[in-house]
């Protein structure tokens, strides 16, 4: 089955690049609001390949702009969230040029970051608020790498000025939504979270292979009420949303009281 679903993957890639590339190219050249549904349908057949099997608990609050932000586990977090909402992504400078995955990334129209690099960050929030004002639904990993899953890594506030800032200025600020994101076993009963995190050293093609011999995953995808962009400096701001995902995260997902390894709510950071 694995070795199907490894054969399945290929093809499909090689049709995205028969298919799915020019007309997205020329979808999102003339701005065609058929570009978003075949993001989304295009993830979905990833996510069927893979066996990611997506769960949703709520709903993405607000309308458009949104400005989403999550806890990172794996790379099949961008394809669970996109298999349900249009999306754009900010992504790692490094992810750009990553064969394959890099040009469909720039293709959907990602934002890239040069991490570690504190002087870029006013031109990355500057293409950031400029989607936003074009009506985007923009996620944000704000943790600024991916983990285990296990528990929830201090959010990265730098983002977040740029949502101060919109909301000090204008009347209609993007809606911030707050996600967590978690994997269970697909074809058990409820039971622990499951770690097909992506992080360290990792490469794609081994984590790729290794989440297809398990038989693939359910993505739990939990959604919490929306954070007042307004409601204080980006750290704060940072802190409280980061909260939120936490509190997700302790929840019950799956009908079960979760086994809470996540570390407790840091109090809002002081400017």
């Amino acid at each position: 089955m694995p070795y199907l679903r490894a054969l399945a993957f290929v093809l499909a890639m090689t049709g995205a690049f028969v298919f799915f590339v020019p007309v997205q190219w020329l979808a999102r050249r003339r701005r065609w609001e058929l570009r978003h549904n075949i993001q989304t349908g295009f993830c979905r057949v990833m996510c069927a390949i893979i066996g990611i099997d997506v769960r949703e608990q709520g709903r993405l609050t607000g309308t458009s702009p949104r400005f989403v932000v999550a806890n990172h586990v794996s790379w099949t977090d961008i394809i669970a969230l996109a298999s349900r909402y249009p999306l754009v992504f900010l992504a790692k400078s490094e992810v750009s040029a990553w064969p394959v995955l890099g040009f469909l990334a720039r293709l959907q129209g990602t934002v890239f970051v040069e991490r570690g690099n504190r002087r870029a960050i006013p031109i990355v929030n500057a293409a950031l608020a400029e989607r936003l004002r074009q009506g985007d639904d923009i996620v944000v990993f704000a943790e600024g790498t991916s983990s285990d899953g296990a528990g929830v890594l201090k959010f990265n506030a730098s983002h977040f000025a740029m949502l101060t800032e919109l909301a000090a200025t204008n009347a209609a600020a993007p809606t911030l939504a707050p996600a967590a994101i978690l994997y269970t076993e697909r074809k058990s009963a409820p039971g622990g979270r499951l770690d097909v995190g992506w992080y360290g050293d990792m490469t794609f093609l081994p984590h790729l292979w290794s989440l297809m011999k398990r038989g693939g995953a359910k993505c739990h995808i939990l959604w919490g009420e929306a954070v007042d962009p307004g409601s204080g400096d980006r750290k704060a701001l940072a802190a409280a949303t980061e909260a939120r995902v936490r509190e997700l995260l302790a929840t019950d997902v799956a009908g079960r009281e979760s086994e809470s390894n996540i570390a407790p709510t840091r109090a809002p950071a002081a400017r």
